[in-house]
């Protein structure tokens, strides 16, 4: 199926300008607005159905369906459905989405029927439009969505792409303070607790650590960086085998909020004095550092106030009886997507504090050694 993009390739024009040639063709110059109108024609191009509106002569007797967005969950890196992060992304969504007026349902991408494109995909199901969750390995699915014309936004993601809408949280900034922190207490063997499973987000927190580790002319130890699972095991573990090492770290910054408590609990376990005997930073996405105890210095960052902006968008981009007083609602080519950054913030709470004199270290088995 030809598409926008198909146009702008062609031509040598950006997708937004195809578009707007096509849907708002008093705003690009006639030249211009004819190369599209007959590439288009030459390719067979197909604009996306809509329904008329009232003032079209649409049929106004028919019950209006209320707006529906579609949560498509193509990422493996938190936990089980609606847990953790994607529970919170999910809160914000939905709080839009009531407002507008529109419903959100959970769609299963593996019921895509084979060869079937997404916007025939929507249509089946009754979806307007989609808010996807994406990791490293399922990246492509987005830009696939986009490409397709399809209304969507990526949530906790950005993409080089201009024709991918997403809404992203910036934590690389705050990352690189966490661990400015951490080495203005002292601290210089700085471990490390990642996620598994990786995106643009958890590789920002990584490239964060390395960067700030290399502008102070310290060489990161491959031995401190620790993967594992995003949840409370996987904290434990990271806790276990750095804390276990000849020469263990004094600090360590978990880029997970499970990890972190996880971390916290464990060293009550083996008797640990966090921060006095070792300090911990981690990364909260609501307040869930408010729950432990001591409060955990965090890489803070609102996620159900980026679920809430990236549906508020989409929902207006798609249109809203309730909002427009038309009796259906027209299906929207979104002209200019959505690029919106969000920055997390560093708080400093009571988990940091300056590097002890001799450092903590625990047997393989669990045990303290150095009580």
């Amino acid at each position: 199926m030809a598409t926008v993009r198909d146009i702008a390739r062609s031509l040598g024009v950006s997708p937004a300008t195809v578009s707007r040639s096509l849907n708002q063709p008093t705003v690009v110059r006639k030249d211009v607005r004819d190369q599209v109108v007959a590439e288009a024609k030459r390719i067979g191009y197909r604009a996306p159905k809509r329904k008329p509106t009232r003032s079209e002569g649409g049929d106004v007797s028919k019950p209006v369906r209320p707006g529906m967005l579609g949560m498509l969950f193509f990422n493996a890196s938190s936990g089980l459905p609606f847990s953790g992060y994607d529970a919170i992304v999910w809160g914000g969504v939905a709080r839009a989405a009531i407002s507008l007026k529109f419903g959100v349902t959970v769609v299963d991408p593996l019921s895509r029927r084979s060869g079937e494109t997404y916007a025939d995909f929507a249509e089946r199901l009754g979806v307007d439009g989609f808010v996807v969750r994406v990791d490293e390995g399922t990246r492509q699915r987005g830009l696939d969505i986009a490409l397709q014309d399809v209304p969507h936004v990526v949530v906790a993601d950005r993409y080089d792409d201009e024709q991918v809408s997403y809404a992203f949280c910036n934590s690389y900034d705050a990352s690189r303070s966490a661990i400015e922190h951490l080495l203005s207490l002292g601290h210089q063997r700085i471990g490390l607790g990642h996620n598994t499973v990786l995106d643009t987000d958890h590789h920002d927190r990584l490239r964060a650590y390395r960067d700030t580790l290399a502008a102070h002319g310290l060489e990161a130890d491959p031995r401190l960086v620790i993967p594992a699972a995003a949840d409370m095991r996987g904290g434990a573990s990271v806790f276990n085998q750095l804390l276990s090492l000849p020469e263990p770290p004094t600090a360590i910054f978990f880029t997970d909020p499970a990890m972190t408590v996880s971390a916290l609990r464990r060293s009550l376990e083996v008797g640990i004095s966090v921060p006095d005997e070792l300090s911990i930073v981690g990364v909260d996405d609501e307040h869930l550092r408010e729950t432990t105890f001591p409060v955990y210095t965090a890489v803070c960052q609102e996620a159900e106030q980026l679920g809430f902006h990236a549906a508020r968008w989409l929902c207006r981009q798609i249109g809203s009886p309730a909002s427009s007083g038309s009796a259906t609602r027209s299906s929207v080519r979104v002209d200019v997507p959505l690029h919106h950054q969000q920055d997390a913030v560093l708080e400093v709470n009571q988990t940091t504090a300056p590097r002890p004199t001799h450092p903590a270290r625990i047997a393989p088995s669990g045990q303290r050694l150095n009580a």
